[in-house]
């Protein structure tokens, strides 16, 4: 075998998190000093590395009964919260990402076997979705939390994820897993075949495999529900009062919500199958072919509540001509009972107990119970619920050549290319020219849409939305590593790799014809294309200064530089410094400073307009979701104004004006393995990572606030409000609108007590974030996320905690497992309490006999349920939504 192979020896230490525990009875094979870790080109002890590895091993996956990837990464206390999963029923497109520090899906690196995997979101995105890579033929995770640009190249600011994928195998094994909630909903399962043979010139594995889950709607969980303005029959909101209109569609009621919980979907579906190959071929002692092949296709759904239309999205009823005489004289009624009762008061213009009834009193508006109107909220519930559902196909092919040289260097070169293509189709859409058609009377249909649409009207603008995209990559790389013997230190031989890469991304997105020109009720988005390429050189020294000598065991430094030229910014270099120093054998202390920088991606350079809907509270409305009260800055709403629903049109799309962001991360850790305790490690890692230029999209919140509350001109220029003074745009397109800080410390303490019945495996990682904070220049504001929740994604509590308790028998195994979230502030402007959060989670296996293996597992044994972060129906997507969950899978091999 040739020198490269050598990090098969990685895995004897994955179970240790690169804490410095011995796990060599685990996995059996060669014992090696010096391997290949992520983070590093060059051979070395992996306690020798400048900067903090969490390592996942394939055992500590087995036994989590998860099926994808991202289930088991989002629990380590050093992801973020940002990252899509299955709960992202709206807008998640079936997607399932990962993210560290907070910092967001792109800012992560996501490598297959070193080497970068095709992007996979809307054909545009720089993130790579998780469900694309079969967790049976992962061999471990290695997740490095400092940034490492200067190795790997762009994209790796808050670190790199590196999933190292099986690459021999002898014989046949069928794994069988099947899981189910205790609530009902979300069943799941997948069976797995796994084969392969191991020759003398060579090996080859492969792994084909199926799995399912099915749907978490409102219904199936108590604690879900969500109530809308909107109302299949309609509501009215005027400036005296709001009213509900009844099933005949001409009498009028007292206003009341209505439940859209019904129709929803928490969590989505998703049916995914995937095929894996890889192999090596020795053409000699000295040289090797390697390949790697995977096709993965994937279909998943979710379903949201029937299309609303209201005044701010464009349904703009006439109400002298569609709303029914009836309903108007209702309407003029009530206007004249609440002119009098103003009347009566005094006539104050600003009395808000009894508020003048028409529009705006500084504009003067006629006072009839017509020119009070403002909107008649309507969702048309017969026409069907939202079904959304995404095909994707996605290809990946690699091959490549490697050796060892002579004077003991090694070499290699590969090639790989990479596409994801999708479909998205959204059934019961609605066409706006088509509504208008019906208004205007060209259709020849009812124009009263009060009581209900019926089913011709719905019938003629109805129609089901389709759009696709795709993504490819082209990677080339060669690279040589060995010792330069000509330079020593005390500690031995400088240690030298160097290489080269080229790198091709191109991708597009193609909405309907209907989205593109805005005639949708849904989000409005252009088409989006584009393609960049890079080309790299880097270099790394790995510099072993002394070994084994008093006051100094080991002292070894790393330097790694990179340039890389990109066709659309032009170049950029980064680099690296890292120290290791152990004045003992018991303890090394660890430093790292290194610069990164990330380019903008496809999507965010050259996405048209795209319009949104987010959650976000006017400040100007009455009602009660704004818990602040009215701004001070509201003088051009009418009195009594409210915001219609919680979602605001939202421009986010792209822009070509974008720069690169650059970072700096520093990070300073000690690892101590005392000798007078039997496998004990402690580490110890602080971080600070600082993004100068970053791209995001504003914080729209704080827009309508600085606007609205404290007058900022700047923000109110991002705003536009049209008919019932509602916010019908609010600019919150991708910029380098500033500078995001974090600063956090990691704790990670790992115990294994050997006894003569078995043994005892103890764990307990913790994250504490100190600060994270994000600069808008456009504002010239700070915000402060610390301690903060987000309604639906982000989570930025001060303590983060996994931990484990696991006794290995005599062919049998079981464990405890505890994931911790510290208490928080919901995001503004709710800033609910929101209580810490622990889950329970069991584990179990027996090994019946030395080919059959039998598991099974309880997760969220209390069955916790999520707090409610705004008080009207929002949920941050990281608490857990299933519930109490059991799972049980088998194993036998062949």
């Amino acid at each position: 075998m040739i020198k490269t192979k050598l990090s098969i020896a990685v895995a004897a230490f994955s179970a240790v998190a690169a804490a410095g525990v011995s796990a060599q009875e685990a996995v059996p094979g060669p014992t090696v000093e010096e391997v290949i870790v992520t983070g590093s080109r060059i051979a070395r002890d992996p306690l020798s590395t400048t900067g903090p590895i969490t390592i996942v091993d394939s055992e500590a996956i087995s036994r989590s009964g998860v099926g994808t990837i991202d289930e088991l990464l989002n629990q380590l206390p050093s992801m973020g919260t940002t990252g899509i999963n299955a709960n992202d029923n709206n807008g998640g497109m079936g997607l399932a990402f990962v993210d560290l520090r907070n910092l967001g899906s792109a800012r992560t690196l996501v490598l297959v076997n070193g080497r970068r995997f095709v992007s996979s979101a809307s054909g545009v995105s720089s993130a790579v979705d998780m469900n694309n890579i079969p967790v049976d033929m992962i061999d471990r995770i290695e997740v490095l939390t400092d940034g490492a640009s200067a190795v790997y190249g762009a994209d790796a600011v808050a670190g790199v994820i590196n999933v190292v994928m099986k690459d021999s195998y002898d014989g046949l094994r069928i794994n069988a897993r099947a899981g189910s909630t205790t609530e009902g909903g979300g069943e799941n399962g997948e069976i797995s075949f796994t084969f392969g043979n191991e020759g003398e010139r060579g090996n080859f594995i492969a792994n084909i495999s199926h799995s399912q889950r099915d749907e978490i709607t409102y219904n199936d969980r108590d604690w879900a529900g969500l109530q809308s303005s909107m109302s299949p029959n309609g509501n009215i909101l005027t400036s005296y009062g709001n009213f509900a209109i009844g099933e005949d569609g001409v009498s009028l009621g007292e206003y009341s919500t209505y439940d859209i919980g019904q129709h929803m979907w928490l969590s989505g579906a998703m049916e995914r199958t995937s095929a894996t190959a890889s192999g090596t071929f020795s053409l000699t002692n000295s040289v090797e072919l390697f390949g790697e092949a995977s096709y993965t296709t994937k279909t998943t759904n979710q379903q949201l509540a029937a299309q609303p239309m209201y005044a701010g999205n464009g349904f703009e009823l006439d109400a002298e001509k569609h709303l029914p005489a009836e309903i108007q004289s209702q309407l003029q009624e009530a206007w004249q009972e609440a002119y009098d009762a103003w009347e009566a008061n005094g006539s104050n213009p600003d009395d808000e107990k009894f508020p003048y009834p028409g529009d705006t009193w500084a504009y003067g508006i006629g006072d009839d119970g017509i020119d009070g109107f403002n909107d008649l909220r309507i969702r048309p519930v017969a026409g069907g619920t939202r079904d959304s559902e995404q095909k994707t196909d996605t290809y990946r092919f690699l091959g490549g050549i490697r050796g060892d040289l002579n004077n003991g260097w090694s070499w290699d070169a590969f090639a790989s290319y990479g596409k994801n293509e999708g479909e998205n189709v959204t059934a019961n859409s609605y066409n706006k020219t088509k509504l208008n058609e019906i208004f205007s009377g060209e259709a020849g249909l009812d124009y009263e849409f009060a009581g209900g649409m019926s089913p011709e009207i719905i019938n003629y603008f109805s129609y089901d939305d389709r759009e696709d995209n795709e993504y490819e990559l082209i990677n080339i790389g060669a690279s040589l590593t060995g010792d330069i013997e000509a330079v020593q230190f005390q500690g031995g031989a400088l240690g030298f790799a160097t290489g080269v890469e080229y790198r091709e991304e191109s991708g597009e997105f193609n909405p309907s014809p209907e989205t593109q020109s805005g005639e949708t009720f849904g989000n409005q988005q252009d088409a989006t294309g584009g393609e960049y390429d890079v080309a790299e050189v880097f270099a790394e020294f790995n510099l072993p200064i002394l070994a084994g000598v008093k006051g100094a065991e080991e002292l070894t430094a790393d330097v790694a530089v990179r340039y890389s030229d990109f066709s659309t910014f032009g170049g950029e270099s980064t680099g690296k410094v890292g120290l290791l120093y152990a004045p003992i054998e018991d303890v090394r202390i660890r430093s790292s400073f290194s610069t990164s920088f990330r380019a903008p991606g496809i999507y965010e350079l050259f996405s048209g307009s795209a319009q949104s809907y987010e959650t976000l509270t006017d400040p100007c409305s009455t009602g009660e979701a704004n818990t602040k009260g009215q701004g001070a800055y509201c003088d051009k709403v009418s009195p009594g104004f409210e915001q219609a629903g919680s979602q605001v049109p939202t421009n986010i799309g792209g822009n070509q004006e974008l720069q690169p962001e650059e970072a700096e991360s520093f990070t300073f850790g000690v690892v101590w393995t005392p000798s007078f305790v039997d496998d004990l490690s402690i580490t110890l890692d602080y971080y600070d990572i600082s993004v100068e230029n970053a791209i995001t999209n504003p914080d729209l919140q704080r827009i309508l606030d600085d606007c609205f509350r404290d007058g900022i001109a700047t923000a109110c220029n991002s705003v536009t409000r049209g008919a019932g003074d509602q916010i019908v745009r609010l600019e919150g397109a991708q910029m380098n609108i500033g500078q995001i800080d974090t600063r956090g410390v990691d704790i990670d303490i790992v115990q294994n007590l050997h006894f003569d019945a078995g043994r005892l495996a103890l764990r307990a990682q913790a994250t504490r974030m100190l600060e994270y904070t994000e600069y808008n220049e456009q504002t010239e504001t700070e915000s402060d996320y610390l301690g903060e929740v987000g309604l639906t994604g982000g989570m930025y509590v001060d303590w983060r905690g996994l931990a484990s308790a696991t006794w290995y028998g005599n062919g049998w195994d079981a464990g405890i497992q505890a994931q911790y979230f510290d208490s928080g502030i919901s995001a503004s402007p709710y800033e609910l309490a929101i209580d810490s959060q622990t889950y329970l989670n069991l584990r179990g296996g027996w090994d019946a006999t030395d080919s059959l293996r039998v598991s099974a597992g309880l997760d969220n044994v209390t069955n916790e349920e999520p707090q409610d972060t705004s008080g009207y129906s929002d949920w941050n997507s990281f608490y857990d939504f299933q519930g109490r969950y059991y799972w049980a899978g088998v194993s036998y091999q062949f």
